[in-house]
C-alpha cells in the first residue's frame, strides 16, 4: 500500500460533498417558485462546485502516479482490484436504480436496454463518471510510462493542447464520458505527483491568488450558464467548454490549497470527519441520488413552500442519511478485511 497523503483525503472529501450539493441545487434552478435572488445564489453555488469530476480524475492520476513511481505495474492485479472496488459496486447500484425505475414504470424491463445503460453509464445522471474513470484505469500504464520517460511539464502542456483541440473539433454522442474530453485533469495529477513535495508547496504559496481567481471564474461560469441555459441565449459551445476546463483547473488547485491548509491546522475533528468522507466517498457518490429521490418525495413544496428552507432541509436529509450509511458500510467492510 502506498503512503497515505492526508491532504488528498481532504480534497477527495470536499469533492464528494460538493457533488452532492451540485445535484441538490440543480433541482431548484428552473423552478418557477424559486425567487430570483435565491436562484442566483443557488446558481453561483452550483457552478462554483462543478469542478468535481475533474477533481476526482486529478486525484486518481496523482495517487496512482505517486504510489507507482517506484513500483512495477502488475496489470492483472491492478485491473482485478478495480473490478472488485469500482465495477462491482457500480453494477450493484445500476441494478438498484433500474429495479426502482421499472417498479415506477419509468422503464419496461429489458435486458438489452439494461446492458446498454450499464455500458454507457447513463441510467442515472451521475453514473457516467464510472465509465470515464475505467478508461483512465485501462490507460494508466501508458500514462505511467510517459511521465517516467519524458519531461512531466511538457507532457502536461501537450495533453492540455490535445484536450482543447479535441473539445474544439471532435463531437459525437456520449463525448462527455470519453477520456479525451478530460485528458488534462488526469495528466495534471500525474504531473503533480512527479515532483509532489515541491509542487504542493508552490500551490500552497499561491493559495490567496487561487482563491480570488476561483471566485472570479465561478462568477463567469454562473453568468454564462444563466445566459445560455436559463435565458436560452445562443452561445458558442466551445467557448463554454473551454471556460469550464480552465475553471476546473483553477478550482482543483484552489481546493488542493484548501486541503493543504486543513492538513496544517489543528482541527482534529474536522480532519477525522473529512477522512471518513474520503474513505466512503465512492459509496456516497453512488448512493446519494437515491436519497435525493426520497427527499423529493418527502420534502414537498406543499409541505415546505420556501425554496431556501426546502433546499436546506433536503441537504440535511440527504447528507444525514447517506453519510452515516456509507460510514457504517465502510467500517464493516474494513472489519471484514
Amino acid at each position: 500500500m502506498g503512503t497515505r497523503l492526508s491532504e488528498i483525503d481532504y480534497l477527495r472529501a470536499m469533492a464528494c460533498l460538493s457533488v452532492v450539493i451540485v445535484h441538490i441545487t440543480a433541482g431548484y434552478l428552473f423552478l418557477e417558485t424559486t425567487g430570483e435572488l435565491t436562484r442566483l445564489i443557488l446558481l453561483f453555488l452550483n457552478r462554483a462546485l462543478v469542478y468535481v469530476v475533474p477533481a476526482f480524475l486529478f486525484i486518481s492520476g496523482l495517487v496512482l502516479t505517486y504510489n507507482y513511481q517506484n513500483k512495477t505495474l502488475n496489470y492483472f492485479t491492478f485491473i482485478s482490484k478495480r473490478i472488485k472496488n469500482i465495477i462491482i459496486p457500480y453494477f450493484f447500484w445500476t441494478v438498484v436504480f433500474y429495479v426502482i425505475f421499472v417498479q415506477q414504470r419509468v422503464y419496461e424491463f429489458s435486458l438489452p436496454f439494461f446492458l446498454e445503460k450499464l455500458f454507457l453509464g447513463d441510467l442515472v445522471y451521475h453514473l457516467y463518471f464510472v465509465v470515464l474513470i475505467i478508461q483512465f484505469y485501462l490507460l494508466f500504464g501508458v500514462f505511467k510510462g510517459l511521465f517516467q520517460k519524458y519531461n512531466p511539464f511538457i507532457l502536461l502542456v501537450t495533453m492540455f493542447i490535445f484536450n482543447v483541440l479535441f473539445m474544439k473539433y471532435i463531437y459525437f454522442p456520449y463525448v462527455d464520458r470519453f477520456f479525451m474530453q478530460y485528458l488534462c485533469f488526469f495528466a495534471l495529477g500525474c504531473y503533480v505527483a512527479s515532483n509532489y513535495q515541491q509542487i504542493k508547496m508552490k500551490i500552497y504559496s499561491y493559495r490567496y491568488i487561487l482563491a480570488v481567481v476561483y471566485l472570479v471564474m465561478s462568477a463567469l461560469l454562473a453568468q454564462q450558464f444563466y445566459a445560455n441555459v436559463i435565458l436560452q441565449k445562443t452561445g458558442d459551445p466551445f467557448r463554454a467548454n473551454l471556460l469550464w476546463l480552465l475553471f476546473s483547473l483553477v478550482a482543483i488547485l484552489f481546493y488542493f490549497s484548501v486541503a493543504l491548509v486543513i492538513a496544517r491546522s489543528d482541527f482534529a475533528k474536522l480532519k477525522n470527519f473529512l477522512r471518513q468522507v474520503s474513505d466512503s466517498s465512492y459509496y456516497i457518490y453512488l448512493g446519494h441520488p437515491l436519497m435525493l429521490m426520497v427527499a423529493q418525495k418527502v420534502i414537498t413544496y406543499h409541505l415546505v413552500p420556501s425554496t431556501t428552507l426546502n433546499f436546506l432541509l433536503t441537504l440535511v436529509f440527504v447528507l444525514g442519511t447517506v453519510l452515516p450509511a456509507a460510514f457504517l458500510y465502510q467500517t464493516g467492510k474494513q472489519k471484514r478485511l
